[in-house]
């Protein structure tokens, strides 16, 4: 803005033959330039008074990208604070980040994808039917068929800029093994930005007076018809699925644990509030509990997945999570971690709590050492909980496991037709 005033001053100290308005285009076309420091600054008026604006419009430039590095420092000293008070200590997440990543590899411990997963699947799969349009709009922006008028000259630019992050940000994560969709979600706004050009130039005429078409447009207007059509039905049809039958279970199943804990029944058959505890005997992330079941009283515990960062890089190959694990021998698992299950639920709960009262030490499921009234340390396995939550291909074992305790099936999720992953395959129980 400062600048902007700086050259309505200049402006108005000429006179009015040289205030016309081709000069006022110049001018606008000079305040755009100043986003380009590689261009020189130029000033075609006639008289001296030219040399003060180009005294000017340099002091702009300089003001401009002094103050992307001020504000740049601003942005990177707060990120640096709020990390220090996160993590008590002075860390540089984003270092962090390719540490992880690229020199200890520990990303692989997730899963190896190809170096083109992005191009081939990650893209394919953020935009569907949008892909062909995505795809032009990034042509069109990088390599525009006219040089950009004065008034074209800012969204030019900003689409060159949207293209270079939408291609940049896959291209350097593909130097990492693990790849996923979802870390370049966020280039989702961008694509489509970049898509909406293409896509309502290429379906125009369809709302367009068909007097105003030539013979050929008119000529292939039921293709785009049909073409449409099928865009809008295929998007409709993958929204209905992927949010009504595609694995529905991990967020049904909550509903039912929280209501459990929150709504009594008339007589009471569920545990009270105080009561509930659970423990998600699934793969990593398989439910996101840690954000539905928020709740003083709901307590949880869940089989991790940490990555071997105790380890060196040549035991990384066989090492084993703690859901990998269980997966591996869920009754070994079971008899090492949890011991004999419980013949009453109850019991077991009451016995929970005086045991937090002993010692003082909140329960999080976890296996924790703790001082006892003596001040001796001892580990504390993991514990048996009132509500076991597990997938379908798992229930003849547990069932087989479970025999004779007080465990009883008390809900039973559907979870769609099928799933690539055999330890997610079946219901929720």
């Amino acid at each position: 803005m400062s600048c902007l005033l700086q050259l309505v001053e200049v402006v108005s100290k000429w006179s009015d033959a040289q205030a016309s308005l081709d000069t006022r285009l110049l001018l606008g076309t000079h305040y755009f330039d100043c986003s380009r420091p590689g261009d020189k600054t130029r000033a075609d008026i006639p008289g001296g008074r030219g040399r003060h604006l180009r005294v000017s419009i340099t002091l702009c430039r300089a003001i401009e990208i002094n103050s992307d590095q001020f504000y740049s420092a601003i942005v990177l000293a707060s990120s640096a604070v709020v990390d220090r008070l996160y993590y008590e200590q002075w860390t540089f997440p984003p270092l962090r980040f390719l540490y992880f990543n690229l020199a200890r590899s520990l990303s692989v411990h997730y899963g190896r994808n190809d170096w083109h997963y992005y191009l081939s699947q990650g893209y394919p799969l953020l935009l569907t039917t949008f892909l062909p349009f995505a795809l032009v709009g990034l042509y069109q922006s990088l390599f525009p068929h006219e040089p950009p008028t004065t008034q074209s000259l800012l969204t030019t630019s900003i689409k060159r800029q949207l293209a270079n992050t939408s291609l940049m940000v896959p291209f350097i994560l593909s130097f990492i093994s693990h790849k996923e969709v979802r870390f370049i979600y966020p280039l989702l706004p961008p694509l489509h930005t970049l898509a909406a050009a293409p896509f309502t130039t290429y379906f125009l005429s369809l709302i367009s007076p068909s007097s105003s078409l030539s013979p050929k447009d008119r000529k292939g207007e039921p293709l785009k018809r049909l073409f449409l059509t099928l865009v809008l039905l295929i998007n409709l049809l993958l929204a209905i699925f992927s949010t009504q039958f595609h694995q529905p279970a991990p967020l049904s199943v909550l509903a039912y644990l929280r209501s459990r804990a929150t709504t009594p029944t008339n007589p009471p058959q569920t545990a009270p509030m105080k009561d509930i505890t659970i423990a998600f005997l699934t793969p990593c992330h398989s439910t996101p509990w840690r954000s539905h079941l928020i709740h003083p009283s709901l307590k949880a515990w869940a089989l991790t997945c940490e990555p071997p960062l105790h380890l060196p890089v040549s035991q990384h190959r066989t090492y084993l999570d703690e859901a990998d694990q269980f997966y591996h021998s869920p009754s070994h698992w079971i008899s090492l971690h949890l011991g004999r299950p419980p013949k009453n639920i109850h019991e077991q709960q009451l016995r929970l709590a005086a045991l937090e009262t002993a010692t003082g030490v909140a329960w999080n499921g976890g296996t924790t050492s703790v001082d006892d009234k003596s001040g001796r340390k001892r580990e504390r396995k993991k514990a048996w909980t009132s509500h076991l939550v597990f997938f379908g291909q798992l229930e003849d074992e547990m069932r087989h496991l479970l025999k004779g305790s007080g465990y009883g099936v008390c809900y039973r999720g559907w979870n769609g037709w099928g799933n690539e992953d055999w330890r997610r395959r079946g219901g929720m129980v």
